[in-house]
């Protein structure tokens, strides 16, 4: 009896609500008059106290060794609590009826869960809010010598006794307790709350009460308590006192408090992080995105919950990412990468992206990933790309100097120019290709190293074959991380043909002429009404209008009827305020066709404040408008020509089954005529070889399903998981009898699955590990049923694979092993394993170590919601159609 009364205690004290010793913890409980029951690890009763025996008028034999769920009226409010508390959540309030000997009895539960060190669930304290009976008086002692304070008073709350436990929380000897008011000891915040609940005991509006308040102590602090209040009653039903159970809260409340204060001050920073943050559970559910996240993507939290966050990727990039992800995950080590992300718009933006394993406060294994938007720097990088084309196929001679001005790089222009090749050039002087010049280069070269730019100095070159050419050399400084000048950029541009033109040509035409060459730009200038007023050659040479032709708003005739009256308005409304605006018009160009360009306009402002000039250039936009016209044609051209290969690989598989099965039937009937041995060899091994080849159609049709419809497609029916792998180890050991596989079943492994499919998946991994053991053909096989949601299924062998077969295991068309004859077949077995994990809204993860073997861990929950796929020939939005379906669900 004490040894089962230290299990009790040891059970209430795992639960983190009382402290002390288990013996005298369980002896003050027994008189509690709040009923109290403690549940083992499997739910069990394993002990009651008299008050919940008493509010449900059994015995407590009738209770102890029953399941708590029985004792419910409605089971499935027992199944919920359990699974809160086994998810590290504490219940508090929730109403129940529960299963009294002469009826149903309403009552309010709260529960908290015992853990041990590991912090594995151990058991559960239920506190029952019902009516129960007074405490017997001999246990006064009890009471006295109690870990948990304990306060007796009169109705009017005078204070009649108070045990040691009580004094030592409140800091307070019991003569500054016993005789004065009980309120008092309440902090004022919480008085008010305090008595209006004690008025409702005393008027018999409730039967009892639980209230966390502050108490204030001998020295004016305040301590956080839970008061557990009753009133004893006579035989009459009268009230007699007030009977309170005090436990010490403080710790656990202003954990909380500082808890809640740090979620807080998580929440601001999340919402101004500079990336976007996203936070997901273990089975890939999204519980959280912050403002930059959804900024990014255009996507809010509710959108991609579940697996919808998968829809943010680009699809050329998600199965890269979402590979990389899940090794992060099973791994425990960061990943990282760039990516593209689609937003519901359709734009692309591109992101630096991490993600990381982490474990929270209840020992949840969570995921944390940040994106950072990049989309400017890959822009400026492709820019860059296009730069280094256009530098090579420059006509003008471009040179990267060393400090000391010896040639580090060039372009073809530069030996088209010097009529010198590579090898001549390389580590020459600057000075020493341009002879005459060598005096007025080299101070050139010590401006630049200063900081300075110098532009079009007059030069002349001769070639080999004696021809002249004169040049202008621009240099400017290239700067290193530091700013430190670390190489001279140098052109040398042939000016030989416009030597004759006009200085004041020139002077007018080199205002603009790096904005347009580079930009194909056209720049223009209005007063601050609209009109224009200045002349711009660039507007002349693309629409061919005249000087006069473009004055005031004679400009608009060049654009097109269509747009006129809208383009009027808007540039009216864009010169009635002082911000820059934007158009977009087709403009005519010279030849009478018609381009589409882009329009901005900038207010250049005085001293005053008012607009001085309107400054805008147009932009033609129609190649790049045309190549990605052409993009989209080549895309759409791409997709139909995937949905074809995947039609023709299904019509291939479903004609090959025909001749096959004709092959298997003949070969069996040759097996059951034929006795000549040496025929029923060849006979078996063509059997087998059949088989194999019906094993590998079916793969290919299952991937053709899987791409046509976005998923497998599953018909959930009662199964059980340990049942099916028996009988696929059965079928493994008969056709293979060195194969030894063991199987370890806990818990309950029944769900809702599809029994075909699972059996597939279970073959896939069991063979697998038969195959690809090292040494004797040795597995382990797990299904593990001991949570209530989820059943987990693991197998295990002594193979290794190898660290960089790792990241596409799950691929279509991947092997694990290299050579030899392990390899055969078509390497779609743990592809649709996974898809198959999938389909049933579970999960595959594979992990392989020299010391630790191979494991393959599957999950997969006990009653899967089913998926919705996309139809069978559906579309997109433009007629093209879908290779692969959404699934939902």
């Amino acid at each position: 009896m004490a040894s089962e009364r230290r299990y009790i205690g040891e059970l209430l004290a795992a639960s983190g609500a009382f402290v002390g010793d288990h013996d005298d913890l369980v002896e003050c409980l027994e008189q509690s008059a709040v009923g109290i029951c403690v549940v083992d690890r499997t739910g069990a009763i394993v002990w009651v106290n008299a008050a919940l025996c008493a509010a449900l008028g059994r015995d407590p034999d009738d209770c102890v060794g029953r399941h708590a769920a029985e004792l419910h009226v409605d089971p499935e409010v027992f199944t919920d609590i359990w699974a809160r508390l086994g998810a590290g959540e504490r219940v508090r309030g929730r109403p129940a009826r529960l299963r009294g000997a002469s009826g149903t009895c309403d009552v309010v539960l709260s529960a908290s869960a015992g853990r041990d060190p590991h912090g594995a669930l151990v058991g559960a304290r239920f506190c029952v809010r019902a009516p129960v009976g007074p405490a017997d008086p001999a246990a006064a002692a009890l009471v006295a010598a109690a870990p948990l304070g304990i306060v007796r008073a009169q109705l009017d709350g005078t204070v009649l006794a108070v045990n040691r436990a009580l004094c030592d929380l409140l800091a307070r000897p019991s003569a500054e307790l016993v005789g004065h008011d009980l309120f008092a000891l309440t902090h004022p915040d919480d008085r008010q709350f305090d008595q209006d609940k004690f008025a409702q005991l005393c008027a018999d509006q409730i039967r009892s009460y639980a209230v966390a308040k502050r108490m204030i102590r001998g020295d004016g602090s305040s301590v956080w308590t839970r008061v557990h209040a009753s009133v004893v009653r006579g035989p009459g039903g009268e009230p007699r006192f007030y009977f309170g159970l005090v436990e010490d809260i403080d710790a656990p409340r202003r954990a909380e408090d500082e808890r809640r204060r740090r979620e807080r001050q998580y929440e601001l920073l999340s919402r101004l992080s500079p990336v976007g943050i996203f936070l997901g559970e273990a089975d890939n559910e999204c519980v959280f995105v912050n403002e930059e996240w959804v900024r990014i993507t255009g996507r809010t939290l509710p959108e991609v919950r579940g697996g919808g966050w998968r829809r943010a990727l680009h699809p050329d990039d998600a199965e890269r990412v979402i590979a990389g992800c899940r090794r992060a995950f099973v791994e425990a080590e960061p990943f990282s990468g760039e990516w593209r992300m689609l937003r519901p718009d359709g734009a692309t933006v591109w992101v630096l992206g991490q993600f990381s394993g982490v474990l929270d406060g209840a020992g949840r294994k969570l995921y944390v990933g940040t994106i950072t938007d990049i989309t400017a720097r890959v822009r400026a990088e492709l820019d860059r790309a296009r730069l280094a084309v256009i530098v090579e196929n420059a006509a003008d001679a471009l040179f990267l100097l060393n400090p000391d001005g010896t040639v580090a790089i060039w372009n073809p222009g530069a030996e088209k120019l010097l009529g010198h090749g590579g090898a001549e050039i390389r580590g020459r002087f600057l000075g020493d290709l341009v002879p005459g010049h060598g005096r007025e280069i080299e101070a050139a070269l010590r401006r630049v190293l200063a900081g300075d730019v110098v532009r079009e100095l007059e030069a002349q070159v001769r070639r080999d074959d004696g021809a002249l050419f004169a040049v202008t050399v621009s240099a400017c400084p290239v700067h290193d991380s530091t700013g430190e000048v670390s190489a001279i950029s140098v052109i040398l541009h042939d000016v030989t043909e416009l030597k004759d033109v006009e200085q004041a040509l020139r002077a007018s035409e080199s205002r603009f002429r790096g904005l347009v060459e580079a930009t194909a730009q056209i720049v223009w200038s209005t007063d601050p009404s609209g009109a224009a007023f200045e002349d711009s050659p660039s507007w002349r040479a693309f629409t061919g209008q005249t000087f006069e032709q473009m004055l005031g708003a004679g400009w608009l005739d060049c654009v097109a009827p269509e747009d006129r009256a809208r383009v009027r308005e808007t540039w009216k409304q864009i010169c009635s305020g002082r911000q820059p605006g934007n158009m977009a018009y087709r403009l005519r160009r010279a030849d009478g066709t018609y381009a589409d360009t882009e329009v901005r306009a900038v207010p250049m402002l005085g001293q005053d404040g008012e607009v001085r000039e309107w400054v805008g250039v147009c932009v033609d936009v129609s190649d790049k408008r045309r190549v990605e016209e052409q993009r989209e044609a080549l895309v759409a051209d791409l997709r139909r020509a995937m949905h074809y290969q995947e039609m023709f690989m299904a019509v291939l598989g479903h004609d090959l089954r025909s001749p096959l099965s004709a092959i298997l039937m003949a070969t069996s009937l040759g097996l059951r005529r034929s006795a000549d041995d040496r025929t029923r060899r060849v006979l078996h091994q063509i059997a087998s070889s059949g088989h194999r080849m019906l094993r590998m159609i079916e793969q290919l049709l299952d991937v053709t399903r899987i791409r046509a419809a976005g998923g497998l497609e599953i018909r959930p029916t009662r199964a059980d998981l340990a049942a099916i792998c028996r009988t696929i180890i059965d079928e493994h050991q008969q056709a293979n009898p060195a194969a030894r596989v063991v199987l370890d079943v806990r818990g309950e492994t029944r769900g809702t699955w599809d029994v075909d499919r699972l059996s597939q998946m279970a073959s896939n991994l069991i063979g697998n590990a038969i195959q690809h053991a090292e040494g004797a053909p040795v597995a382990t096989a797990q299904v593990d049923g001991r949570e209530p949601g989820v059943v987990r299924f693991v197998v295990h062998n002594r193979g290794v694979i190898a660290p960089e077969m790792l990241g596409a295991i799950f691929d279509p068309f991947q092997r694990a092993a290299k050579g030899g004859a392990k390899t055969a077949g078509l390497g779609l077995g743990l592809y649709i394993t996974e898809q198959i994990a999938l389909a049933h809204g579970g999960s595959v993860a594979v992990e392989s170590t020299r010391t630790g073997g191979t494991y393959f861990r599957v999950e997969l929950p006990r009653h899967p919601r089913p998926a919705t796929l996309s139809p069978p020939g559906a579309r997109d939005q433009d007629g093209v159609p879908l290779l692969r379906g959404d699934v939902v669900g």
